[in-house]
């Protein structure tokens, strides 16, 4: 009795690439870029300068660096941060400082009339 074999398809080749030599393999050097720093908040005041405010009898004082904060010893990336941990509630950091005042009904009225 004879058995028949099924012939198996022959693997397909994969097309010839051409051969990489080392300079195509390394990366072309970048020159470093200086980031540019972010826009500061024109509400801030200059990098020095301490900000003061009492709440519940206590006086809060953060100092405004470069970049950031510095209250209680640590370095805040935020005011609403320092208000935050001051407070307890979630608060926007300039209102907190007085660095900004809320728009009252009136202003805000007359700008909604205007458009």
């Amino acid at each position: 009795m004879t058995t028949k074999t099924a012939k198996k398809a022959a693997p397909k080749k994969a097309a010839k690439t051409p051969a990489k030599t080392k300079a195509a393999t390394k990366a072309a050097p970048v020159a470093p870029t200086k980031a540019s720093p972010a826009p500061r908040d024109p509400r801030l005041p200059a990098p020095g300068t301490t900000l003061t405010r009492t709440y519940e009898g206590k006086e809060i004082k953060a100092e405004v660096l470069d970049a950031g904060f510095k209250f209680d010893g640590k370095t805040w990336r935020s005011l609403s941060a320092i208000a935050r941990t001051v407070s307890g509630t979630s608060w926007n950091g300039y209102l907190f400082f007085n660095l900004q005042t809320r728009a009252t009904k009136a202003a805000a009225a007359t700008t909604a009339e205007a458009k």
